[in-house]
């Protein structure tokens, strides 16, 4: 008997459906191998536009992890989160971990060390010609820049500390604006396009260093307490090999020569595995705020 063609192409167009099916369900849920280079975003913010630093680890990181390396540098510090969130991204050192907008879909990965401890301040900061302000209660009515409205260290604990100052964080400055990167948050206090600001005290000691005549026009007032430093996260589709790998060599960058002059640049000592317990005070600020 012969079989019509249609009915021969329709079972085999259900054969090709199941197939994909099977291969869909049996593939293990959000991980897969990372095919070409491995993307890793970065914060222009952290790293100060110094290209041939970004070059050289780069190339560091390609000779450890021995695959291709992609470095995707941000402006802005929330892209690196939304491009992990869409699977542009594999890895990204990020600011504003934790987010409810990312919960569940990214990996904590390593942490870096600032002077010993896996934690950043914040530096309140005005210009040098500025003598008389010595709090962050005394800018009432004042002009202030922050870098982004998802900061830790920046904007949230800045309306942690007046909320907390029984003062509304939404009626104490005349005006706010964000200069979206630490390095134009001291320009625009240094110039006079606000009164103040506040900027991680990590960018602004590595920067005093490499731009010391920006710095130089800039006080600092104030130090915040203690909070959990911007850390590397993975995308939850990475690989649990690709994951162990890529913190293994952060980790092992302290112990030899050039990984531990890259980290000096850098101005980092080093990485620790990641560790959600130490991000307790960021998330407090963020729940006080309603931004959690």
């Amino acid at each position: 008997m012969k079989i019509p063609f249609s009915r021969i192409a329709r079972h085999l167009r259900r054969l090709v459906w199941l197939c994909a099916a099977f291969l869909f369900f049996a593939s293990p849920a959000g991980a897969a191998p990372i095919t070409g280079p491995i993307r890793i975003g970065l914060p222009d913010s952290l790293l100060h536009q110094q290209y041939l630093l970004l070059s050289e680890w780069r190339q560091y990181l390609i000779n450890r992890l021995k695959r291709p390396v992609d470095f995707v540098l941000h402006k802005k510090p929330d892209d690196a989160t939304v491009q992990l969130d869409t699977g542009k991204l594999d890895f990204a050192w990020i600011t504003d971990y934790p987010n409810a907008h990312v919960d569940g879909r990214i990996r904590l990965l390593a942490q870096p060390l600032y002077k010993g401890q896996p934690f950043f301040t914040s530096y309140l900061i005005v210009p040098t010609y500025n003598h008389a302000t010595n709090s962050l209660l005394q800018l009432k009515g004042a002009v202030f820049v922050f870098t982004d409205a998802n900061q830790n260290g920046s904007y949230l604990d800045v309306r942690y500390q007046l909320l907390m100052a029984g003062e509304d964080p939404d009626q104490f400055f005349s005006k706010v604006f964000f200069a979206r990167s630490h390095r134009e948050v001291i320009k625009a206090v240094a110039v006079g396009l606000a009164h103040a600001g506040e900027v991680d005290s990590v960018v602004w000691d590595a920067l005093a260093k490499v731009r010391p005549e920006q710095t130089g026009q800039t006080r600092i007032v104030a130090r915040s307490v203690p909070y959990a430093a911007p850390p590397w996260v993975a995308n939850t589709h990475v690989e649990q090999s690709d994951f162990d790998a890529m913190q293994r060599v952060l980790i092992g960058m302290a112990s030899d020569a050039k990984g531990a002059e890259l980290l000096k640049r850098i101005g980092i000592d080093g990485f620790v595995p990641g560790d959600e317990s130490i991000f307790s005070h960021n998330i407090k600020m963020r729940r006080a705020l309603g931004a959690e």
